[in-house]
This record gives C-alpha cells, sequence and structure tokens, in this order.
C-alpha cells in the first residue's frame, strides 16, 4: 500500500480527543507542582523541630522530579508506550501521596512524598507530549501549547484549593485528596491510543533488540539509542534548557522575598505571583500556534533574551506598576518554554528514539532546576547582595537565549520518521503476531496496518 507524505502527517479524528485528554492529565497531576508551596507552610507546622532548609529541600525535590525523573519516563514509553506511561504515572501519584498520609517521620517523605508522587508528575508530563508529538505530526507546537497550557490555569485553582482542603481535612486528608486527584490521569491517559506510527517505531524496535540478543552485541543496540548524542544542536538544546532551568526555578523562588524588601506585603507578593500565571497561560497557546508558522528555535532563544535583559533591571522596578510588569513578562517569556521544548526536539532529532533523547533532555533540565537556587544564594552571600541573585538569573538567561539560537543556524531538517521497509519484514510479521501479550500495551494491536506502510512514504 502506498501513501504520500501528507497522508503520514494527516491528523486523525481521534487526535483530538487525546488533546482534550492531555489537557485534563497534565492539569490534574503535573498541576499539582503549583501545591509545593501550600504543602512547604503545612510541613513547617508539621514539623516544628526540623531544620526550615531540610523542609525546603523537601519541596524542592517534589518540584524538579517532573523534570529529573524524565529518565524513567523516557524508559517506559521505550518499553511500552506513551500511554502506558500516562497511565502509570496516575498510579505512581496516588500510591505517594497515599504513603505520605502515614509518615510520621520526614526523612521517609523524601521517597514517598518528593521521589515517588514526584515521579508521577514526570510520567504523565513526558508521556502526555510524546503522545502528541504523534497524534499532531505537523501540528505539534500548537497542539502542545493548547495541553500545557491547562498547566497555567492550575495555578489558580491548585493553591486556594489545597489550603481549604488543609483547612478542612487537616495534611493527612490532603495527601489522600491530592493523590485521588493525581490518579485521573490514569484515566485520560486510556484514551491515548497509540497511533500506527508510534507502533510501527516500536515494532522496529523490538525487533532490533531481539536480533541483537541473538546475532549481535548488545553495545550496537545503546549506541543506535544514544545516537543523538553526535548531533551538535542536541547538546546546544541540553545547554540552553539547563540554563533556562537554573534561571526560571531562582527567579520564582526568590522573586517573593525579594519584592518584600522592595516595599511589597505577602498579600501583594502572592498576587504578583498570580500574574505570572497569567500571562504564562497566554503564552503557552499562543506562541505554541506561533511557532507552528515561525522557527521554533528563533522563539525558544528569542524570549529567553528578553526576559534576561528585562531581569537585569528588576532592582528599578520597586513600584508597583513596575513589580506588576516584570511578573507579566517574566510569565509571558517564560511560560511557552514547556510547550516549545518537545517541539524543538523533534525537529532537532526526529522521532527515532525520541523517548530517550527527550529523557535525557528533562533530566538536564531536572538539575538545573534543582541546582539553580543554590549556586545564585552562594552568590549572594558571597557578594551580600540579594539583586545577585537576580543579575545571575539574567546571565543564565541570556546564555539559554544564545543557544537556543545557535540551535537554527547548526539544525539540519529531520524526516518525521526514519524507519525503512526494510527493517520489518514477513519474519518480524509473524514474530509480533506470536506475542500476543504484549498487545495490551498497544504494539501488536496494529501489526498489519504497520507492515503496509512502504519506505518512499518516509523519504520523500
Amino acid at each position: 500500500m502506498k501513501e504520500d507524505k501528507k497522508t503520514m502527517t494527516k491528523t486523525e479524528p481521534w487526535a483530538w480527543v487525546v488533546l482534550a485528554a492531555s489537557i485534563c492529565a497534565l492539569f490534574f497531576n503535573t498541576a499539582l507542582n503549583f501545591t509545593v508551596g501550600v504543602l512547604h507552610i503545612a510541613f513547617l507546622e508539621r514539623f516544628p523541630d526540623v531544620d526550615v532548609s531540610t523542609i525546603s529541600w523537601l519541596g524542592a525535590l517534589f518540584s524538579c522530579m517532573f523534570a529529573l525523573a524524565g529518565i524513567i519516563a523516557s524508559n517506559v514509553i521505550s518499553v511500552f508506550n506513551s500511554r502506558t506511561c500516562v497511565m502509570l504515572s496516575g498510579v505512581v501519584t496516588l500510591v505517594g501521596f497515599t504513603l505520605s498520609r502515614f509518615v510520621t517521620d520526614i526523612k521517609y517523605l523524601f521517597i514517598t512524598y518528593s521521589f515517588i508522587a514526584g515521579s508521577g508528575q514526570a510520567l504523565c508530563f513526558a508521556g502526555t507530549l510524546v503522545s502528541l508529538g504523534y497524534h499532531f505530526m505537523d501540528k505539534t507546537s500548537m497542539a502542545t501549547g493548547i495541553a500545557v497550557g491547562g498547566c497555567g490555569l492550575s495555578s489558580f485553582i491548585f493553591p486556594p484549593f489545597t489550603q481549604y482542603l488543609i483547612d478542612t481535612y487537616g495534611l493527612d486528608g490532603t495527601f489522600l485528596m491530592l493523590g485521588a486527584l493525581g490518579f485521573q490521569s490514569s484515566v485520560f491517559g486510556a484514551l491515548m491510543k497509540p497511533t500506527k506510527y508510534e507502533l510501527r517505531l516500536k515494532a522496529v524496535s523490538c525487533r532490533s533488540r531481539q536480533r541483537t540478543l541473538e546475532t549481535e552485541k548488545v553495545s550496537t543496540v545503546w549506541q543506535d539509542r544514544f545516537n543523538f548524542f553526535q548531533s551538535v544542536p542536541y547538546w546546544l538544546f541540553l545547554v540552553s534548557s539547563t540554563s533556562f532551568s537554573m534561571a526560571v526555578s531562582t527567579v520564582y523562588l526568590f522573586m517573593p522575598e525579594y519584592f518584600k524588601l522592595l516595599g511589597s506585603t505577602s498579600q501583594e507578593a502572592a498576587f504578583l505571583l498570580s500574574i505570572a500565571g497569567v500571562t504564562g497561560t497566554i503564552s503557552r497557546v499562543l506562541l505554541g500556534i506561533l511557532a507552528s508558522s515561525v522557527g521554533v528555535s528563533i522563539i525558544f532563544g528569542g524570549m529567553f533574551g528578553i526576559i534576561g535583559v528585562v531581569t537585569f533591571f528588576i532592582k528599578f522596578m520597586s513600584s508597583l506598576g513596575g513589580k506588576i510588569s516584570y511578573t507579566a513578562f517574566l510569565g509571558f517569556y517564560t511560560g511557552a518554554c514547556w510547550s516549545l521544548q518537545y517541539t524543538l526536539l523533534v525537529e532537532i532529532n526526529g522521532l527515532n528514539n525520541i523517548s530517550t533523547a527527550y529523557g535525557v533532555l528533562m533530566f538536564c533540565s531536572g538539575v538545573g532546576y534543582l541546582f539553580g537556587p543554590p549556586v545564585a544564594e552562594m552568590m549572594a552571600v558571597r557578594y551580600q547582595s540579594t539583586y545577585v541573585i537576580f543579575a545571575f538569573a539574567g546571565v543564565c538567561f541570556v546564555i539559554a537565549s544564545v543557544t537556543g539560537l545557535l540551535i537554527n543556524v547548526t539544525t539540519k531538517k529531520h524526516n518525521i520518521l526514519e524507519v525503512k521497509e526494510s527493517e520489518i519484514g514477513e519474519t518480524d510479521q509473524k514474530y509480533f503476531e506470536s506475542n500476543e501479550k504484549e498487545a495490551f500495551f498497544g504494539i501488536n494491536t496494529e501489526t498489519s496496518v504497520i507492515l503496509e506502510v512502504g519506505d518512499d512514504i518516509l523519504n520523500d
């Protein structure tokens, strides 16, 4: 059967169901990151004898696990598929929060709350974006922009709702309720049916591993799986994303305290954060759509340059209007990052081994997210100036901008799918048809369709 490239990238009707499910999954699961500030105060009250910095690390680790655990998510997607990854995210989140309800020693919360519950966010986030990439091959930036916009909306709902839960049911009851909400990603993940293209790549990958165990060295598989490390644009992307993560985590952590030093009240500082949530939501949708017609790397790098320059002048924004302007800029020029990140990765890498490449990228982002604030704080202590924190963040934004813009210069256009017909033959068809147990995970359900797609479709 012959198809042209236009047919290959055609958006199927079910893709819109997947988009709606993605919005809901991200809203209920990944958006739990917005509860960390409220829970931090509850932890301080629950553990009054514990050092404040220890409790801060508890929340910091939970916040960055959505990126640090990207490697775990990529392996789940590689072994099974993106739908299974999203469905598993709800289970992991439920288990993590439920176990936290019974913990009385804070050191165990680092396992149940920070690691287990935090990893659920990574499974949901990575699985959802990979699924959207397969369903919207020619509209990836638009789809991810709309889906990730659901996280922005959560910034209004989850903090006050979490406080209501704590006031009504206490911290233990709140853990159970948040776990139940996070579990909803399993329900919506079940709707993310794998496309025939994802199944085809899975078929090639599984058969390739089987052949290797019979006939070749295992190192060959690992070399093929991590060949994206040979790409200069990919390395630039890693540097850009890590620098951005260091900057944005630093600004969001220290901005309320800095505004209080400039005369704001606690209530005013909280209000200013909500402004960043509003503009961030708008940014995720608008820039995601804009990237469909403008170079993604240009938008990706350009917006970091703008907010980097603005950040250098934050000390002059002591008035309420100045603070509102900065937080509005901050939300707008950083909010779209997560919706554009996956789209740009597809442009750089194609869809081959995309889950592994994305997992490494998210891990590097998580490292930046985790270590940015401590480095900034050490510099502030060294130079006895709080403004140094934002100067450091501005430099990180500029580095992210420069390396992001360089991606556009060094990137060569990739075929969306680089799979040859010779890689799947009659032997492979019989192999997969004989492994019915894998049908549950979506690997074998459309093999007959996959095997009819020819090489000439993929290399126009």
